[in-house]
């Protein structure tokens, strides 16, 4: 009897601890992708970092920090020294080495058929030099302060999986450096990682962790509640209370370098989702920009954020939340002004408004649906006969990169706020990495300017000042239309711990046992 009470103890002892390294997320974020250069978006940013690494990585503070790179130095405005991490391993056992750096560099501008390509992060890269296997110079066309920051986004393969399709990818043949190593993935549904043992930064502290996609936000709290799944991402506002008066669970939030903007078809002198309002073809008014201050003023981002997001957001003027460095000190949300928006509709020769169709995402975001139903009611209420289209998340992307629609909605975000202006709002230039994810192809010739003297400037005081003149030009143009800021929400089992990160991410590293 005491040895069957023993081995029984044993065996619940054995059976809790490989529990304890077992983790099991339910999030919204919908990974179509293994290839680390196909898209440029939140599933992708929050799940490949798990197996795959930069030459730096970006800190939940949003510093630089080492990776595979342990050191680096400006030698000259145009030239950047890297000494690189030694002794790694990839999963499959080769070793990590300057090579691998220069297959990938030339890899990310060459994937097809991307919606969003990481070419901005090495825009301005003219040349990687190999000074040995553990030291690289990387030679750029244009100073550029933020290099050491941007190669954060560039995950690196090995040399020889450098020519691998996205189809390799996503069939299963993934091989990085990172924490996790690749076990199994079924499209827009779970990815599964086991815990690299040779990882040069130590064991994590899971041994196996599945990250289910689970789009909708009463199935997400339902799982949580039930025990299938051990913390989850975007918590609803409804929920928490309940949440938190349940003694097996946690809440955890954290700030968001997001913003929830959505984009106008100002470049086309005809737009496919804009009419008259006896819904007979007109030219394009978005092209105007007393329309777009229009549809800015109309829309009460206070109502939004403080009733619809039940005080989870904060209204937006610019990229980022004024609290992150290099944003600018000018800029406040644009005020409510219905009866100023009818005016400037009349002031551009629409004093009859017309119609307009608002596309949004239907899982993608939280309220994603109620949020654009809401804007385009105030957009009415301001004259303009609006509408909203709902799309799932998996096409929408598609369809809005190749400017199928006329105005839509969607959530940027960036660790470092030189990276929306160039990305989103800077004319679109695929060559030169300029306007990656300006899918309404928005063009200022002097707000170009205005970033590419940004980029280009070393001195920090004086690129923060440039920086800030780019985005004051930016949105006083009205490039795009900032509405809110969210909040990231978690919530966990008792005994866990989740450390939120300013970006849309939600992965293994940041869940530790307490």
């Amino acid at each position: 009897m005491r040895r069957t009470i023993i081995a029984a103890a044993i065996l619940a002892a054995s059976t809790s601890m490989a529990a304890a390294q077992t983790l099991t997320l339910g999030t919204n974020l919908q990974l179509n992708t293994m290839d680390p250069h196909f898209f440029n978006g939140f599933p992708a940013g929050s799940a490949h970092p798990q197996i795959f690494e930069g030459l730096t990585e970006i800190s939940p503070s949003l510093e630089v920090k080492p990776a595979l790179a342990t050191a680096w130095r400006m030698i000259d405005p145009n030239t950047w020294e890297f000494e690189l991490r030694q002794g790694v391993r990839f999963h499959d056992g080769t070793p990590f080495t300057a090579r691998d750096i220069v297959a990938t560099f030339a890899r990310v501008p060459t994937v097809p058929n991307s919606p969003a390509l990481f070419t901005p992060f090495i825009r301005p890269v003219k040349e990687v030099q190999v000074i040995n296997d553990h030291r690289i110079r990387i030679i750029t066309n244009t100073p550029t302060a933020t290099l050491p920051g941007d190669v954060a986004r560039v995950l690196l393969l090995s040399e020889r999986d450098a020519g691998q399709s996205t189809s390799d990818f996503n069939a299963g043949r993934v091989n990085g450096t990172g924490p996790y190593r690749f076990t199994s993935w079924t499209n827009s549904d779970n990815l599964v990682i086991a815990r690299n043992d040779a990882y040069w930064g130590g064991r994590a502290p899971w041994q196996s962790v599945t990250i289910r996609t689970i789009p909708r936000d009463p199935s997400r709290v339902a799982a949580l509640l039930a025990g299938d799944v051990d913390a989850i991402d975007q918590v609803p506002a409804a929920d928490k209370a309940r949440i938190e008066a349940d003694p097996r669970f946690r809440l955890f939030s954290g700030e968001a370098a997001v913003v929830h903007y959505i984009a106008l078809d100002s470049a086309r002198a005809e737009s496919p989702f804009v009419a008259g309002r006896d819904g007979q073809p007109v030219a394009n008014p978005l092209r105007d920009r007393r329309v777009r201050q229009a549809l800015s003023m109309a829309i009460d981002r206070n109502a939004i954020t403080e009733r619809l997001m039940e005080g989870t957001a904060t209204p937006a003027s610019q990229f980022l939340p004024s609290s992150i460095d290099g944003t600018s000190p000018n800029l406040r949300p644009t005020p409510y002004d219905p009866a100023r928006a009818r005016a400037l509709l009349a002031e551009a020769g629409f004093p009859d408004g017309f119609r307009l169709t608002l596309h949004a995402t239907t899982d993608r975001y939280p309220k994603d649906s109620q949020i654009a139903q809401a804007i385009a009611q105030m957009w009415t209420r301001a004259g303009i006969q609006a509408q909203v289209a709902g799309v799932a998340g998996q096409v929408f992307f598609t369809e809005a990169t190749r400017q199928a629609y006329s105005a839509f909605i969607a959530q940027y975000g960036t660790n470092e706020a030189g990276e929306g202006p160039r990305a989103v709002v800077h004319t679109y230039e695929a060559g030169r990495g300029y306007g990656n994810a300006n899918r309404v192809r928005y063009s200022n010739p002097q707000v170009d300017a205005l970033i590419q003297a940004a980029m280009s400037e070393i001195d920090p005081d004086k690129r923060r000042q440039k920086l800030h003149a780019a985005i004051d030009a930016a949105f006083e143009d009205v490039a795009l239309i900032p509405v809110f800021h969210p909040a990231w929400q978690f919530a966990a089992r008792q005994g866990l711990v989740i450390e939120s990160r300013p970006e849309r991410r939600f992965n293994a590293m940041m869940v530790r046992p307490q």
